[in-house]
């Protein structure tokens, strides 16, 4: 798995990158038995058809009002002329990001993009492309398998390092009347949430130790 980081959300552009580099540089060779026929995409190479796969709208609108057209505008550019790209949306679901994978496959894309629901269980969407030599690129949120083709994320340490560098550098200014900090960190299905925690408490656990400051659970 190869990763690519940057330190904000503007990131789909590194999407198209990443499928240049698929889609120029894959190994493999297709066709079948038949010598003239055309050579089908083999992990990547001269891929036309791209399936985007995003998690969720419930608790965020970004994922179809920001991430869906950035992620098709830069792959639709990525792909060139006669580039096709199917999207679709969880909607919170691990079982339909699933089989909305598997009709992806079926329909022919040679490339999945997924942001997924949860980390572990769309495991079984990078086994299932693999086993159709489909590679598949994490988009923000890592999946946990030793078969993802590509990470492309933000550096979520780094951005919790700065949380937490506002955060000790003023809490005295919040702290006049009590000691109390509440620290929600999302889910732990989604390895963002891991390391924006990660970068926090690198920065706060001094704080914490000398009880200038208590975090409560």
């Amino acid at each position: 798995m190869k990763l690519f980081t940057q330190r904000h959300k503007g990131f789909a552009i590194l999407i198209s990158l990443v499928l240049f580099t698929l889609i120029m540089s894959a190994c493999g060779a297709g066709g079948g038995t038949n010598p003239s026929a055309p050579a089908a995409p083999v992990n990547g190479k001269g891929c036309t058809k791209v399936g985007i796969l995003l998690p969720e709208t419930a608790t965020s609108a970004r994922w179809d009002g920001q991430d869906r057209p950035l992620l098709i505008k830069d792959i639709t550019t990525a792909l060139g002329t006669g580039g096709h790209v199917d999207y679709d949306n969880a909607q919170g679901s691990d079982a339909t990001q699933l089989s909305q994978a598997e009709a992806d496959l079926t329909k022919g894309d040679c490339i999945l993009v997924v942001a997924p629901h949860d980390a572990a269980a769309s495991a079984a969407i990078v086994s299932k492309a693999k086993a159709q030599n489909v590679p598949v690129i994490a988009y923000d949120r890592l999946i946990q398998s030793k078969d993802l083709a590509y990470y492309v994320s933000f550096d979520g340490v780094a951005v919790g390092e700065q949380q937490g560098g506002y955060i000790a550098d003023h809490y005295k200014d919040f702290t006049k009347s009590g000691k109390n900090v509440v620290m929600i960190n999302g889910s732990m299905t989604d390895n963002n949430a891991l390391l924006l925690m990660d970068g926090q408490m690198s920065v706060l656990q001094p704080a914490v130790d000398s009880k200038d400051i208590n975090i409560e659970a």
